[in-house]
Formats: structure tokens, C-alpha cells, sequence
């Protein structure tokens, strides 16, 4: 059901950015994908080229209203519909409020919350060109209300409270027009390979969620019938801490 789709996936030139553009391409998706360096965002087209797939890199940072506005008009520019908005960008911060200076706090912020907004306005005309729009945020368990196991600093937590009231007001603004939109609240998780995993007798809670789990999660959410809207998925699972005690 996702074959010849158009995707834009964020922060889409490393970890598990680069991961979702990847998986997405090898359903037949097109993907666009943007990093704050080009070169990797290159990089994992290069991947997606060589096994078939379709992809273009761009480069954007989207704590920079300029360098997102710009990126936001070169792609909107062809005038094509976009199908899919995956919204994985966000910088990591961690430690005490008074551990980190003030512009550190400000891109912790922009990158895992202004940047998305605005990026979604942006983009708001291609995806109503699409029939069946699908925009999905990946907010974390930071953004729980009352979660705080994790060693995230709080502009994190903020960012991603934000972000997680962002998408459950646009999920209800626009279901009215065939978009829909989920937030996914996965907790600590690692990127351990682009291939399915070996089914292995474990335990839960007794180590990380795979990155595997949350695209298989992702792509379940987007092989629905349009009828079926599911605006908000929570994981189970350990902290990176707590695995380490």
C-alpha cells in the first residue's frame, strides 16, 4: 500500500533517521530526506540507490528559520503532492538545567520542536495535495505526561511535551481533512540493523526496543484504511539507565 508514495523524512542522515528513509524506500517509497549535512543525508541515498530505491538528499537545519524556509520552498516548488511527513529530527540533551548554556538549550528546543511546526506549516499544501496524508511525529516518552525516568535534561522533557501537545491538537484539527496524524512515545531505543530481527526467547523489559520494532509500529500505522485513525501509541520498555544498574 505504500509503493510509489512520496515521504519526507527529518534528520534523515544518521541513526534512526537514516534507518525510517531506508526501510521506507525498500517499500517503494520515494523518499526525501534532510540532514544539517548534506553529506549525509547523501550518504543515505547512496544506501538506498544501491539496493533499487528512490531517494533525493537536501540539506537542511531545521533550528535555522532560514536554512528550514528555503529547504521547505525548493521542495514544495514541483508543485507534486507529499504523502508522508515523518518527523524524527531532535537533538539530544541531557543533565541538570544549570549544566548547559543557554544557546544549547534554544537548539534543543528549535530542533525537537519549533522546527517541527514549522516545517509542518510549510508543508501543509503539499500534503493536502495528497489524497491520503499521513504525518507522523515520533515525540518519545519524554513527552508523557508525569514520565521521568530518563536523565534527559528538562529543555528535552519541553521540547517534547511540546511537541506532544503539537500533534494531538493537529491530529483533531485535521482529521476533518482525510490527514492523519500519530504520535509515538517509544522510550530508550537503539538502531541494531536495517535487516528483521532473529525471533529470540527474551524476557521483557531486558534490553533496549529495537529500532525495528518502532518502523514495523510506524508502518502498521500507515497500511491502515483511511477509516482507521490511530492518533497515539505508547511502548513498554526499560531506560538505557536502568539496564545499566
Amino acid at each position: 500500500m505504500l509503493k510509489g508514495k512520496r515521504a519526507l523524512v527529518t534528520g534523515g542522515g544518521r541513526d534512526f533517521g537514516r534507518a525510517l528513509s531506508i526501510w521506507l524506500a525498500r517499500e517503494g517509497v520515494h523518499v526525501d530526506l534532510c540532514a544539517r549535512k548534506l553529506a549525509d543525508a547523501r550518504e543515505t541515498c547512496a544506501f538506498i540507490a544501491a539496493e533499487g530505491g528512490s531517494a533525493t538528499a537536501w540539506e537542511c537545519d531545521i533550528t535555522h528559520k532560514e536554512s528550514l524556509s528555503r529547504f521547505s520552498k525548493q521542495l514544495c516548488d514541483d508543485g507534486e503532492a507529499i504523502d508522508i511527513l515523518l518527523l524524527s529530527a531532535a537533538q539530544w540533551l541531557d543533565g541538570e538545567l544549570e549544566d548547559n548554556n543557554p544557546a544549547e538549550i534554544a537548539s534543543t528546543i528549535d530542533s525537537g520542536l519549533t522546527g517541527s511546526i514549522l516545517l509542518t506549516q510549510a508543508l501543509l499544501p503539499a500534503l493536502r495535495r495528497s489524497r491520503e496524508a499521513d504525518i507522523v511525529s515520533i515525540v518519545s516518552a519524554c513527552g508523557i505526561p508525569q514520565f521521568t525516568d530518563s536523565i534527559a535534561h528538562p529543555a528535552f522533557f519541553a521540547a517534547k511535551h511540546g511537541l506532544s501537545g503539537f500533534t494531538q491538537n493537529l491530529a483533531h484539527r485535521l482529521a476533518k481533512e482525510n490527514i492523519r496524524v500519530t504520535g509515538l512515545y517509544p522510550p530508550d531505543f537503539q538502531v541494531t540493523g536495517l535487516d528483521k530481527p532473529q525471533i529470540v526467547d527474551e524476557k521483557m523489559g531486558s534490553r533496549l526496543l529495537d529500532a525495528r520494532s518502532v518502523w514495523e509500529t510506524i508502518r502498521f500505522v500507515l497500511n491502515q484504511p483511511r477509516s482507521c485513525h490511530i492518533s497515539t501509541l505508547y511502548f513498554n520498555g526499560p531506560t538505557g539507565e536502568a539496564l545499566a544498574l
